[in-house]
């Protein structure tokens, strides 16, 4: 699947409608082409989420430990998987909840590729001795470091944080050219 333009990052919504509609609205904000969930949506039963997820632009999720197929079901949407392998300008993204640990090797990802998890609600953006991009956007709902409820966007060769309640740039870094 390929992804182009601008990309917002979330994940870790855990049931929070206030959060998942204040990540819709900087979608629209920013522009972004793309919305990616990074686990933990938890929708419960309340078929608003679905309506939400409808209005998100193009968005590719996959499950965290705290989804359930019970609750996506009662949510009227289709359970995702646990790893997800997109595309974004010449690169790999590797999409995962980040609650189960991998080699990125073992998935062929190279210099100047990307790893998206969510899971600690701590924002990141680092790389590795390697090269490859680990990008957490933080949660919008619950979160735990000191820039608050968080998520991350990827435009214009930088990843960068932003804060929910204003789009405030937290951090940032250029991505590697491929």
């Amino acid at each position: 699947m390929q992804l182009d333009g601008t990309v917002l990052i979330t994940g870790d919504l855990h049931g929070s409608l206030p959060a998942f509609r204040a990540i819709i609205e900087r979608s629209a904000d920013e522009g972004a082409h793309h919305l990616i969930i990074a686990g933990d949506l938890c929708p419960g039963d309340d078929p608003r989420f679905s309506h939400l997820l409808g209005e998100a632009p193009k968005p590719f999720l996959v499950r965290g430990n705290c989804d359930s197929t019970y609750a996506f079901s009662r949510a009227g949407i289709i359970y995702p998987p646990r790893i997800l392998q997109l595309s974004y300008e010449g690169r790999t993204i590797l999409l995962t909840h980040g609650d189960l640990s991998f080699d990125p090797l073992h998935f062929g990802l190279a210099r100047g590729d990307i790893v998206i998890s969510g899971h600690t609600h701590v924002p990141l953006l680092e790389f590795d001795g390697s090269g490859i991009l680990y990008i957490n956007g933080g949660s919008p709902a619950l979160p735990r470091s000191r820039w608050g409820e968080t998520y991350a966007r990827v435009r214009e060769g930088t990843a960068s944080v932003h804060r929910v309640s204003d789009g405030s740039c937290c951090f940032s870094v250029a991505l590697i050219r491929r």
